[in-house]
């Protein structure tokens, strides 16, 4: 057989266990119950639980040690066994702990376990619970609020439709609920008519209430037949009614929610269809800026085209102007010089006429 390491804690006795045997008792612990060796399971988790009870100072207990997975491990198996139950326990404790300060949600942790004691099989037990159950009911609003929103009301729906199916059938089943639980359970429900505010939830459990007053043990049908009756005093003969002016008062909050929801949306559209055309206006306008900063290069590509042409042509009038002026200058020079020519006298002393033919020059001497 394997041997567990298992061993009795002697600290918690005297209160917070130290750290050091926490430190080295919780992962021997983990190894017995990650073993095959079922039997070291329920010793285990007992010392685990004292654990857990002595170090209510340390919150991070569970997540320093991974104590979640291995504790789903049972917890995950719907099995009413030692082990389911120590595990779901160490959970609870663990939960409740760590839990945040809102007392709606802390009362569920209240509810949860009274109502897991009127489930069971055994009468005395479930009566007790019942009757507690009541008592808290009377005294704490909070625990009212919780039962009608955390769920409590589907798990009755649940009972009496198993109820109401076993008792149109002609065989009886393991699951049909016994009348003792019924009955503590119509009597919570009385309870809570005379107590909450909002009765508009217990509304679920009517077509069910239909059958039980006409079918049933006699109790069990008076009971079902005084909570309809306080229901449809209060304006509730259905599931989904409710009181005729606060039904009205609701209708037309949600036609005025509607019509404002409408109108926002007409004023967002409005909002949007304007800012669409002020974009196509913005966009026309660029387009025609565009257009007009292209025509303005274009009339000053052409203008510069334009002046470009004009001094090359007077660049070319200039220097043909100063071709002619050369020439002109050349030829002065040489009339100039022809001129000088005749008027010197031959070198023999005669005097000379000079003719000019045919853009020749011809020298006569005098005779």
């Amino acid at each position: 057989m394997q041997e567990t390491t298992f061993r009795p804690n002697e600290a918690s006795q005297f209160g917070q266990s130290p750290a050091a045997d926490v430190a080295t008792t919780i992962p021997n612990l983990i190894l017995d119950l990650e073993s095959d060796n079922s039997s070291a399971y329920v010793p285990a988790l007992r010392q685990l639980l004292e654990i857990v009870l002595d170090n209510h100072q340390n919150k991070d207990l569970a997540l320093k040690y991974k104590l979640y997975p291995i504790l789903n491990k049972f917890a995950g198996n719907i099995v009413k066994n030692e082990e389911y139950v120590l595990s779901t326990t160490i959970l609870h404790v663990i939960g409740v702990r760590n839990s945040t300060d809102d007392k709606t949600i802390l009362a569920g942790a209240v509810t949860e376990s009274m109502i897991l004691n009127i489930f069971t099989s055994d009468e005395k037990q479930s009566k007790a619970a019942s009757n507690c159950l009541e008592g808290l009911i009377e005294e704490n609003e909070i625990i009212r609020n919780a039962l009608l929103t955390n769920g409590f009301l589907l798990k009755v729906q649940q009972t009496f439709t198993n109820k109401s199916s076993s008792s149109s059938s002609s065989s009886q089943t393991s699951n049909q609920a016994p009348n003792y639980l019924i009955s503590g359970i119509l009597d919570i429900i009385l309870k809570l008519l005379a107590t909450a505010d909002d009765l508009q939830p217990i509304s679920i459990l009517i077509p069910l209430l239909n059958e039980m007053k006409t079918a049933g043990e006699k109790n069990i049908k008076k009971k079902s037949m005084n909570i309809l009756s306080i229901l449809i005093a209060n304006g509730i003969n259905s599931p989904s009614s409710e009181p005729s002016k606060e039904k009205e008062s609701k209708i037309q909050q949600l036609e005025e929610s509607n019509r404002l929801k409408d109108e926002q949306l007409r004023q967002k559209d409005e909002r949007i269809r304007t800012a669409e055309e002020r974009a196509h206006i913005n966009e026309q306008q660029k387009i025609q800026a565009d257009e007009q900063l292209r025509q303005k290069d274009e009339q000053l590509r052409a203008q510069q085209e334009q002046t470009r042409a004009s001094n090359e042509k007077a660049r070319l009038s200039e220097q043909q102007k100063l071709q002619i002026q050369e020439q002109l200058r050349t030829k002065d020079a040489d009339n100039q010089h022809n001129k000088s020519e005749l008027e010197n006298p031959d070198p023999t002393g005669q005097g000379v006429r000079l003719e000019r033919i045919q853009d020749l020059n011809r020298k006569a001497v005098a005779l």
